[in-house]
């Protein structure tokens, strides 16, 4: 009897053996591909946030870049506009000296009388008005001419001169020959400030 019985043991043993090496086997290949999936979502993750944050500093930087270049505009147009200021302010400085000397209105009257017809007005402020009530008279004779002057404090350091029946004037104040000196000026001064980027 026992000759029978090991032999069904020795295979009842065989097939539990196989048995469980196949579960054994199954078990690790659910594992694998279980540990592939976890490994694969895994690096999904990892790639989405490391491209998430590529983007996100791309953004920073494109940002920023912006905001630099926006506020390096904004500054040059302070620059540009604090430079016409100061250039006005100290053309204006330069021509008031001038423009209240007597040998500067010896020289210009007598030629700007020339260019109108009818008696010339000319308005100054003191003490200026007063020097030009000396002088008018004696300026105007070889242009043949007829003048006044009348006092306007408005107009500072040098003149306006008009002409009877005419609205047209030639403004020789501080503030006007000022301005005529910056504009000339501020092409150039223009062009220096000019980022190189609009150069090219």
């Amino acid at each position: 009897m026992s000759e029978h019985i090991q032999p069904l043991l020795e295979r009842i043993q065989s097939e539990g053996l196989k048995k469980a090496e196949a579960e054994r086997e199954t078990l690790l290949s659910d594992a694998q591909k279980k540990a592939d999936l976890i490994l694969a979502d895994a690096r999904k993750q990892a790639d989405d946030i490391v491209q998430k944050a590529e983007a996100e500093a791309e953004a920073n930087l494109k940002h920023g870049t912006t905001a630099l270049e926006q506020a390096a505009r904004d500054l040059l147009l302070r620059l540009r506009t604090e430079m016409g200021r100061q250039l006005k302010v100290a053309a204006q400085q330069a021509a008031s000296t001038p423009l209240g000397s007597q040998e500067l209105i010896r020289e210009l009257l007598p030629l700007l009388a020339k260019r109108g017809s009818g008696t010339v007005q000319v308005e100054a402020a003191d003490p200026l008005a007063e020097k030009l009530k000396e002088l008018l008279p004696a300026l105007l004779k070889d242009a043949d001419k007829q003048g006044k002057v009348i006092m306007n404090p408005k107009t500072g350091a040098g003149f306006q001169l008009r002409f009877d029946g005419s609205p047209e004037g030639i403004d020789f104040t501080a503030e006007s020959v000022a301005d005529w000196i910056s504009a000339g000026l501020r092409p150039e001064l223009a062009e220096l400030l000019r980022p190189e980027t609009q150069e090219n």
